[in-house]
């Protein structure tokens, strides 16, 4: 019987700047560690991305940083990169976003556009040995190809897949162990799991499951530790150190709050607080008046984002639903604060083109009740419900007790007749795309989207305009 070795990996995955978790986690991660490493056991800790989120407010005043300085001061080893680190900052950002961490970052399957390689702040793959074991780790993250988001920053995304299967090829002949840091979701690491021969074990993201002790899929461990820092996972992998062979592969998922709070990273967290409490006091507009939201009726301030999606994306009509806005705003000034808190979502602006007929649509299934007291997770609403759909560029007259379907009677676009058969360009948000709610959206044609800016950034430049704020009183949904 051959000599046993051991290898320990500590992983964390969609922490979405849960700051409360990461003090317990940091405890958490330091002392399994340290009583690992006393035995001779080497031990690895990696994060499978969406550890940041921008509805956050230390995140957003600092561009990530306070997560950055986080992730080191816990002592992570690699960590893979989320759709919430790769498609919600600004270029410029994401390029410098990992210039002071201490560990490294891994993705092999996204191209910078310009240059035709990966970007300078990642690395496709790592080879590590640990005592006497070598392990090629990957990094893979969700590519959204259906969409163009990620064309739209400079870069190219690569079939997850396609790219495992290459690496996998050229390394696994110089390794003992593969380990890929993945952020593609569930189905799609069971898919590389079933279709990969050579990976030993797939370490996820994206989908927020919770595997509790991870789950044996031919012959690799898919694992998954849920979201929001509620539980740290801990392989645990056993090898034959002369026949180089993997013996066993054993997942589990410990609750973070088992560990106290690490006072050094409460101490981090109380200085960022601080410091992102006097980034985002800045006031950017100051009011003359009230701007109230509701989500049950037309309001003025849905208005008014419907009126900037349409300035933004020079469209024919600007449509949004109210439930994008979190409360009213009140006549003073509104600060960088405010706007993150009344419209977190990294959500986009985008264009498409709709006929008469599938906008009749959309406006006559906005009426139901259901679909405005519609509760919505995912898709980056970070929202309650749907709310009301608030429109600009043209007037709606309809009996709100009519039957459902047909309560509309007629559209006026620009004070014309809306025409069925007319196409006009709809300025509204990435969401809908995706055909949540309102499927005739996925029918529109020549699909737009505006990246990087977000939501609050297209209100906070109509918040400005005088004529927008005088527009956005009157009303569009007219009571016959």
């Amino acid at each position: 019987m051959g000599m046993k070795g051991v290898l320990h990996i500590l992983h964390t995955n969609d922490l979405h700047s849960h700051f409360s978790e990461m003090a317990h986690i940091s405890t958490g991660l330091k002392t399994m560690r340290q009583a690992l490493q006393e035995q001779g056991q080497p031990v690895v800790t990696v994060d499978l991305g969406d550890h940041m989120d921008r509805m956050t407010l230390k995140t957003e005043a600092t561009w990530g940083r306070a997560n950055i300085e986080i992730l080191n001061e816990s002592g992570y080893d690699l960590v893979t990169i989320g759709n919430n680190e790769g498609l919600t900052f600004p270029r410029e950002q994401l390029n410098r976003l990992y210039e002071s961490a201490s560990f490294d970052v891994l993705c092999a399957n996204l191209i910078d556009s310009a240059t035709k390689k990966i970007p300078e702040f990642m690395e496709p793959y790592v080879i590590q040995t640990y005592g006497d074991v070598k392990v090629g780790w990957i990094g893979l993250t969700a590519p959204f190809s259906s969409f163009p988001f990620y064309k739209l920053l400079g870069f190219e995304t690569r079939d997850p897949f396609e790219a495992a299967g290459a690496i996998v090829e050229t390394i696994r002949p110089q390794v003992d162990i593969v380990v890929v840091l993945s952020h593609l979701g569930y189905n799609f690491d069971v898919e590389l799991a079933r279709n990969t021969r050579g990976i030993d074990v797939i370490l996820g993201g994206h989908t927020h499951t919770y595997l509790p002790d991870g789950e044996m899929i031919n012959r690799t461990l898919v694992c998954q530790t849920g979201k929001f820092g509620q539980h740290i996972g801990h392989v645990h992998i056993q090898y034959d150190k002369e026949t180089r062979e993997v013996e066993s592969l054993q997942a589990a998922c410990i609750p973070s709050t088992d560990y106290e709070a690490d006072r050094d990273i409460e101490e981090l967290i109380a200085k960022y607080r601080q410091r992102a409490e006097d980034i985002m006091s800045e006031v950017v507009v100051r009011l003359d008046r009230d701007l109230p939201v509701s989500w049950q009726e037309e309001s003025p301030l849905a208005n008014l984002l419907a009126v900037g999606l349409r300035a933004w994306t020079d469209a024919d009509i600007g449509v949004v639903n109210s439930g994008a806005l979190l409360f009213s705003l009140k006549k003073g000034p509104v600060t960088r604060k405010d706007m993150l808190a009344l419209c977190p979502h990294p959500i986009n602006p985008c264009k498409m083109k709709l006929t008469g007929a599938q906008i009749r649509i959309i406006l006559e299934e906005s009426l139901d009740d259901g679909n405005v007291n519609r509760e919505i997770r995912g898709f980056g609403f970070r929202g309650k419900v749907l709310g009301r759909l608030s429109i600009a560029g043209a007037d709606v007259y309809f009996s709100p007790k009519g039957k459902s379907g047909k309560r509309i009677e007629r559209i006026l676009v620009h004070g014309e007749p809306i025409r069925d058969d007319k196409l006009y360009t709809v300025g509204t948000i990435d969401m809908f795309t995706f055909g949540i709610v309102f499927p005739t959206f996925k029918r529109g044609s020549e699909v737009e989207y505006y990246l990087p800016e977000f939501l609050r950034d297209v209100l906070q430049q109509e918040l400005k305009k005088e004529h927008s704020l005088e527009e956005c009183s009157k009303k569009h949904w007219l009571d016959i």
